[in-house]
């Protein structure tokens, strides 16, 4: 399914990762895309880009939607990228988009 993701007055489209599957597959063997991907609490959450031949950032986000950590420029077969503080929601994104520390998003 494809969502309208709000930055301050920037929209971006996302495709949502919720099942598990989604989630372990996410950019992997795909073209540029965005993906949010939904988890059910707050946590430490491990991405790798094996299998993904393009750079993206990673934008993690608490429960309120609110952004505490950006990894920018994950380049193509980093084994192991996680997040400091916890998040709930991961949104992957292969388009330039200003979103920073702090920033609150909406869907």
């Amino acid at each position: 399914m494809m969502l309208a993701v709000r930055a301050g007055k920037r929209v971006f489209s996302a495709e949502t990762a919720a099942s598990l599957w989604e989630r372990a597959r996410g950019l992997m063997f795909s073209r540029r895309k965005n993906i949010l991907f939904f988890f059910k609490e707050e946590g430490t959450i491990g991405i790798h880009s094996f299998f993904v031949f393009f750079p993206f950032d990673a934008v993690y986000l608490d429960s309120k939607k609110q952004v505490v950590e950006v990894v920018k420029a994950i380049k193509p077969f980093t084994p192991y990228v996680k997040n400091r503080k916890p998040a709930m929601y991961l949104l992957e994104m292969c388009e330039k988009h200003g979103i920073r520390r702090g920033d609150k998003l909406e869907w």
